[in-house]
């Protein structure tokens, strides 16, 4: 609709006729910027819908291929798990070990939570981080001894290896196979990553985190939190930038959108049939003794059973906390544009 920006006067005289002919030019000059402006906005909107199109495909996750063709070509999926220290891990070990098609370390039977660094540490002496490993062809020879190499997906999830990612993928992408691998047939790895994050307020539900909170002072927790987002975002644009395939599971989704959570796992790994968040894993099958398992429930009925509102003011419509800014409680001065963005970021891919 166009509204009137021309009002024709009586031609009493030959001025008026003037007039309403200059009136008459200026309303369809007028009329004609109007529609080259429509035009403009039309045309800006089309681009941006492109330029949010080509967003959304640059972000979205390179699929690995089918287990069988896997299998067929002799490979195996190494599949490596980046979470912050007591973020969330075991959950998603627990997950990801309920499919008949992933093999975990646990069988080793003494390492701390199924980590791959305790067995490191134990028989060879190696440093803690992962991050500072420079032979990963003799790793790989230990933790051969505990995955079942018949399975098309094995599984290392120790926390610390979200730190100096760049550094153990350039030297798992061209490791020697370690003889244990030649001889059950594996003529090559497939690297893919599941990076998992849990937002400031579900802090609520770690111990550990509270301990800290407690112990430590609110600065310094909040201080570590944003370390530890800003590692994880770091490793990301990496493993973006090499092209590996890497899925971001936001700590929220994995305990109240199951649903959603395992769609985006199945999409993201085809090989991980059967995932099953009711499972609990048993005494000497799945787990052992030694392992120290912290989790005594299924990750199904503990979402089941825990009001993400209450606990921890936690929208999981929105996948956010409710309200940032009291995650622990700070002088508001102290909320920073950059504490903001790493927790943007993480959202914005999970």
């Amino acid at each position: 609709k166009i509204p009137m920006i021309w009002t024709p006067r009586p031609a009493e005289n030959g001025n008026n006729t003037r007039r309403n002919l200059d009136g008459l030019l200026r309303f369809f000059v007028s009329l004609s910027a109007v529609l080259q402006a429509a035009a403009r906005l039309r045309h800006e909107a089309f681009s941006s819908a492109q330029a949010l199109a080509a967003g959304e495909a640059k972000r979205a996750t390179k699929h690995l291929i089918q287990c069988d063709d896997i299998l067929a070509s002799g490979k195996r999926t190494l599949l490596l798990g980046l979470t912050a220290p007591y973020h969330g891990s075991t959950s998603l070990l627990q997950l990801l070990m309920s499919s008949q098609d992933v093999s975990t370390l646990c069988s080793h039977g003494a390492n701390w939570q199924c980590e791959g660094s305790r067995i490191m540490q134990e028989e060879e002496g190696w440093p803690t981080l992962m991050g500072d490993w420079n032979d990963w062809h003799e790793a790989l020879g230990h933790f051969s001894e505990y995955w079942d190499l018949t399975r098309p997906v094995l599984l290392e999830k120790t926390p610390n290896l979200m730190w100096n990612v760049e550094h153990s993928y350039q030297l798992l992408s061209k490791v020697e196979l370690p003889r244990q691998m030649l001889s059950a047939g594996i003529k090559g790895l497939e690297l893919a990553y599941i990076i998992t994050w849990r937002p400031p307020c579900l802090s609520a539900l770690s111990s550990h985190s509270q301990e800290n909170l407690t112990s430590s002072g609110a600065e310094a927790w909040r201080h570590d939190e944003m370390t530890h987002y800003r590692g994880l975002v770091e490793a990301h644009r990496f493993l973006q930038q090499q092209g590996v395939p890497t899925l971001v599971i936001n700590m929220g989704d994995l305990l109240w959108r199951q649903e959603q959570t395992l769609k985006r796992l199945e999409q993201f790994l085809p090989c991980l049939r059967g995932l099953d968040f009711d499972f609990v894993p048993e005494l000497g099958k799945d787990i052992w003794e030694g392992n120290g398992w912290k989790l005594a429930s299924s990750i199904k009925s503990y979402g089941e059973s825990t009001d993400p509102v209450d606990c921890c003011g936690y929208d999981t419509l929105k996948a956010e906390c409710l309200d940032e800014r009291k995650w622990p409680p700070l002088d508001p001065t102290s909320h920073r544009l950059e504490d903001v963005e790493p927790i943007s970021y993480l959202k914005s891919y999970s």
